[in-house]
């Protein structure tokens, strides 16, 4: 092989287009950088599975490496389509549970699965020297259950105390203990006010983990906040 074909069908339009078109360009970047030996060819699949369909299997019989699309709505429907496909999938877009464990042999995942995003919050909770309840609040979207279930599986295995809330509309915070932990999860909108409305309650938390999701999901941006010093 002289030349490496890498073939990806991302949002370049639609809801998801923000972000299909960051991981679009980043590849143009890349591209420019290794010159010829690498032929790169993306379409759009207008951030709609049906748009994917039609468009998938034949960018995939023109590719040497195979990129999945972004989100896991759209990761779902091609790694259906990859049972029919003679090939591997990176799954770079796509952090589901149910996507990972897709097509067996078919499509590797290089994201951390969504019930694994508050590890790393809810060990270091664990490691303090003082525990106290944690507050798992989750806003909108199927994504939203995902990350919040990890949550508090993690915490409850950890023997951190757990209170679960849905924020089906704006929080007040006002039945919080006086010493308390928060991980939030939403759409980008729902954890600005969610942390807003925590920071400033009565009893604000003591740290504060946010997982935010841009339209539906997909860029997880995660925040470990200290009030103060002195909390």
């Amino acid at each position: 092989m002289t030349r490496l074909r890498l073939g990806a069908c991302l949002s370049l339009t639609g809801r998801y287009g923000r972000f299909g078109r960051q991981a679009a360009n980043g590849l143009r970047v890349w591209q420019g950088l290794v010159g010829e030996r690498v032929e790169l060819r993306i379409e759009d699949d207008a951030s709609d599975p049906e748009q994917l369909a039609a468009r998938f299997p034949g960018v995939a019989r023109r590719s040497d490496l195979l990129l999945g699309p972004y989100s896991t709505q759209l990761m779902r429907r091609a790694g259906a389509l990859m049972a029919d496909i003679d090939g591997v999938l990176w799954n770079q877009g796509g952090s589901g549970d149910d996507v990972q464990a897709a097509c067996p042999g078919r499509i590797v995942s290089v994201l951390a699965p969504t019930s694994r995003y508050s590890l790393p919050f809810v060990r270091r909770l664990a490691e303090h020297r003082q525990q106290v309840p944690l507050w798992v609040v989750r806003a909108r979207g199927k994504f939203g259950r995902q990350v919040a279930a990890g949550a508090v599986a993690a915490a409850k295995r950890e023997g951190l105390e757990v209170v679960e809330e849905r924020a089906d509309e704006e929080a007040s915070f006002t039945d919080v203990p006086d010493r308390w932990d928060l991980f939030c999860v939403g759409m980008f909108e729902d954890d600005v006010a969610l942390v807003r409305s925590a920071k400033s309650a009565a009893r604000p938390p003591r740290m504060i983990c946010s997982v935010a999701a841009g339209r539906d999901h997909g860029f997880l941006p995660t925040v470990d906040h200290r009030n103060s010093p002195g909390r």
